[in-house]
Order: structure tokens, then sequence, then C-alpha cells
């Protein structure tokens, strides 16, 4: 049996998707599903970019000003355990996934005020009666060395929603998802050109291959910017954020909570290893390394977490997010065609949404009809119509 991996091609695909990061693969694994044939090419190895990060928190929104945007970004973390049990079962491959809940130590009486609040908005918002989802405010405490007290004047918060799974792991087990499914994987490849043929589209590859397809989709990260919009002659619709961030061996027990203190999360993860980030670096000059800011960000998650005093850093990492000019994620045919089609800007939450992302995206590649209403500041035509962030 020949390899999916650089197959080489000069074939028509119904689908053929340029990046292979976590939207990227989540929305090939939705297309082969549908029975789709799906080519998926990556100018690196396939989940080596932004998704190749070390945090993995999975986060909801806080309820207050609650909308479209919250309700969808809820309902995807809702579903995620159970994406997480079809993963792993199909793949025989653990994505690291644990609903471990989240604490925010409360400073101020002001800050203790707004949480209690926000305790009985998601009573109602995250439908507690149902799903026994909560979030609410406790009295000063430790966690046994996990928080450091000293930070809890007026007690911690704690929601039991919050999640974490490892980037890497996540995006090893969809990258084996689609070569079981019958995807076909070209890597360390670019596509330097992509044209609207009107039914079908086609891509150009460095070495001048030409390989077409029904609908090819723009998943490239923050790179997929510059090439809508060259296709649509718009102008500053993207950028990419850089973030640094660590893994530590700490050596903690199960099951204690992500921890979160203004600008640093500690994410603890499977076999006692925490991650620590992360920075938000609107200009940066080289993407891939780490510096004083990296070690800020240590000096604070050892403030906040007692616990890492001592432990081994085990790798720093870099890389560059893609955050939209308008902020939310671009999902979408591009205005007047059928073929091209954007998914990128996920920036800090693209893990929690890309599975529910990737249903919009197949059943409108299928011509299906919708099973997930997209809110509307996600649409590729809210991000393409000219006006200000904010306005639609």
């Amino acid at each position: 049996m020949p390899s999916p991996l650089n197959t080489p091609s000069s074939t028509h695909y119904d689908c053929l998707v340029v990046g292979g990061g976590v939207f990227g693969l989540s929305i090939a694994r939705a297309c082969l599903g549908q029975g789709m044939s799906v080519l998926l090419i990556d100018k690196q190895e396939i989940g080596q970019g932004a998704s190749y990060g070390l945090l993995g928190a999975l986060l909801p929104h806080m309820s207050e000003r609650w909308n479209e945007k919250k309700e969808f970004q809820f309902n995807a973390l809702k579903e995620l355990s159970e994406v997480k049990n079809l993963l792993e079962e199909e793949t025989g491959l653990s994505i690291g996934y644990d609903r471990c809940g989240r604490v925010v130590p409360l400073g101020t009486e002001n800050l203790k005020e707004r949480h209690e609040v926000r305790s009985k908005e998601a009573e109602i918002l995250w439908h507690g009666s149902e799903t026994g989802y909560y979030h609410r405010v406790f009295e000063k405490d430790d966690m046994g060395g996990w928080l450091n007290a000293d930070l809890c004047s007026f007690g911690y918060a704690f929601d039991n929603f919050s999640a974490r799974a490892n980037p890497r792991a996540y995006c090893e087990a969809a990258k084996a998802s689609v070569i079981k499914r019958g995807g076909k994987l070209i890597e360390n490849a670019e596509v330097v050109a992509t044209q609207d043929l009107g039914e079908g589209a086609e891509v150009t590859l460095a070495s001048g291959e030409k390989i077409s397809a029904g609908v090819v989709v723009l998943a490239a990260g923050y790179k997929s910017f510059p090439m809508i919009e060259q296709l649509t002659g718009m102008e500053e619709l993207g950028s990419g954020v850089k973030g640094q961030a660590l893994i530590a061996k700490v050596g903690q027990k199960a099951g204690l909570p992500v921890l979160y203190d203004r600008t640093v999360y500690v994410v603890p993860h499977d076999d006692g290893v925490c991650a620590i980030g992360s920075t938000t670096e609107e200009e940066w000059d080289d993407e891939h390394s780490t510096d004083a800011r990296c070690d800020e960000i240590w000096a604070k998650a050892l403030n906040l977490c007692p616990m890492l005093e001592g432990a081994e850093i085990m790798q720093r990492w870099a890389g560059i997010r893609p955050k939209a000019t308008k902020r939310d994620p671009m999902i979408g045919f591009l205005p007047d065609s059928k073929s091209i089609f954007a998914a990128t800007g996920g920036f800090k939450i693209g893990f929690g949404l890309a599975h529910a992302l990737a249903q919009v995206s197949m059943e409108r590649i299928a011509n299906l009809q919708p099973t997930l209403k997209l809110p509307a500041s996600f649409e590729t035509s809210c991000h393409l119509n000219g006006k200000a962030w904010g306005q639609r």
C-alpha cells in the first residue's frame, strides 16, 4: 500500500486543504467522514505551526455580555469530551484531555463581587441544573501548595467547565484519523498560488506542480491572510501574533485545575508536566525565538503556583497565532466564490472550536443543510465587508 504522505498526484480532489494545523486537520477529517476525497498540504510537517504549542487551556468566555459567539463556544466546549472519546477510539491515541476546571485568585473585593455576579449568570447561561457546570467563589485556600494563598485575600473563583488537552497529541491523533479515513497528505510543500476556476480551484506548489480540487480551503494560520488578501483585493485582514510558552516537570498529582491570574496560565497536564504561558506579541522579528518575556511568564507562574519551585524547565516554545483584524475566526467561502473557502483566525480559542467549525465548514463545502449556526461575526463576509471591528 502506498504511503499517504507526500503521495505525488495530478488527480482532482473533492477538497484540498492548505494548512495542517488544528483547523485544517479538523476540516479534512470532517470532509473525509462525509465521503469526500481530501488532500491536505502543509509548508512544513503536519501540526508543526501554531498548533504545535504547549498550553492547551480550553476555557469558556466569561458570562457577562453573553452573545451568540459565547453560546457557540460554550456548546463547542461542552461537546469536547465526546469528540475526545470518538477520536481516541478511532486512533488509539490519547489527546491528554481532562475537564479539570479553572481557578482564579481573588485579590480584591471588586474582583470577588464580579465573580459572584458571574456565578449567578453561569447558573443560567451554562444551564447548570441540567449540565452540572458552575462558576463559584470559595474561601481562601492554597490547594495543598498548588495555589499561592497570598493572592487570595478575597478567596478564589472556580469553574468546573474549563478543560485542557495536549495540543501536540490532539494534532497527532487528528493526523492519524485523516490517514485512517483515506486522506492524502503532502508535507514540506509550499502553496505559492491559488486560482479560482469558477467550477473548482487550483493550487500551484513551489515545485511548479498544479493540483485541482472542487474546493480549496485556506487554513494556513496567519499565512492565510495574505492569500485571502491577494484573492479578494482586501488589505489588513489579519496578522500573526507571537506567543511564548514553556513546559516544566513538576510532578503534581492528577486532577488539579488550571490556574489563571491576569496574564499567566498554569496548565497541569499528564505525567506531572505543567504548561505555562503565554505572551501576546503584536510585533516580532523571529517567530521561533524565546527571550526575556518567556522568563517573565515563568516568574509570574512561580508566584501563582508555589509547586513550580525547583521544577525542571523541559522546553521553551514560540509560535505565531493567527488573529483576524476583527478578532474572531474567519470561516466561509470568499465573496462570489463557491471554490475558495477560508478557515483561519483561531488565535487563542482554536482548539476549543475546531471540531465545531469543521462541522460548519464540511456542511457548506458539501452543500448540506446546516446543523450548527455560525456566529455572524465569524462569517468571512463579515470580515470582508469593509466595516470596522464591532460593526456588521
